[in-house]
């Protein structure tokens, strides 16, 4: 009975696309389908989908203009409820990376009409890559161009503009660095690599 019933959940989705459009279809349709059905309904949309991956609705998805094929998903992939992506360009999540609830990940910088644009803000966009293993946590914002390294964790509420090496820890409004796992690597290493990938300033030093 539960199968007829997502059968005809999944049909009625593919019907609204094809009345309402992409977006006001396809979109939309991830904000209420049955996670178990998102995987499937991403796929049909050209989605690069690994096996084993939960989503949880709702899913709010911007910049799809008439696919999402600009996002690819890792196996064993969790990505929590309210997650929000920009599809402007690439996502690209990594194998057993979590996502956690209310994430942004952004891929786009537009300041529309106003004065920024003369001031130094032209549109910008970039993919975002995050890695195998990682942890995004809840409302993360991750901006365009980032990368998360390989089993790096974000934390809660973190604002991460520049990218993240693999293991690291960071947290913060910007994100900083906060520690790492590896037990052999030192604090003058781990303060070298933030240094590096710009997540420090000398003058915090």
């Amino acid at each position: 009975m539960r199968g007829i019933v997502r059968n005809l959940e999944y049909a009625g989705c593919v019907l609204r696309r094809h009345v309402y459009g992409f977006e006001r279809g396809a979109c939309a349709s991830l904000q209420t389908l049955t996670p178990r059905l998102i995987p499937r309904f991403l796929r049909r949309y050209g989605a690069e989908i690994g096996d084993d991956v939960r989503i949880v609705s709702p899913l709010l998805i911007h910049n799809a203009n008439r696919s999402f094929e600009n996002l690819r998903v890792g196996d064993g992939v969790f990505i929590g409820r309210d997650c929000m992506l920009d599809l402007k360009d690439r996502i690209e999540i990594g194998d057993r990376a979590t996502i956690a609830m209310r994430v942004t990940i952004v891929t786009h910088l537009d300041v529309g009409r106003s004065s920024w644009r003369t001031r130094g803000y032209a549109n910008t966009q970039a993919p975002v890559r995050i890695g195998a293993d990682a942890y995004i946590g809840a409302g993360a914002v991750l901006l365009e161009g980032v990368q998360i390294g390989e089993g790096a964790l974000v934390g809660a509420c973190a604002l991460v503009r520049q990218s993240v090496p693999a293991g690291a820890r960071v947290a913060g409004v910007p994100a900083r660095p906060i520690g790492s796992d590896d037990p052999e690597t030192s604090e003058l290493e781990q303060v070298t690599r933030a240094i590096n990938y710009g997540l420090y300033a000398p003058d915090r030093l």
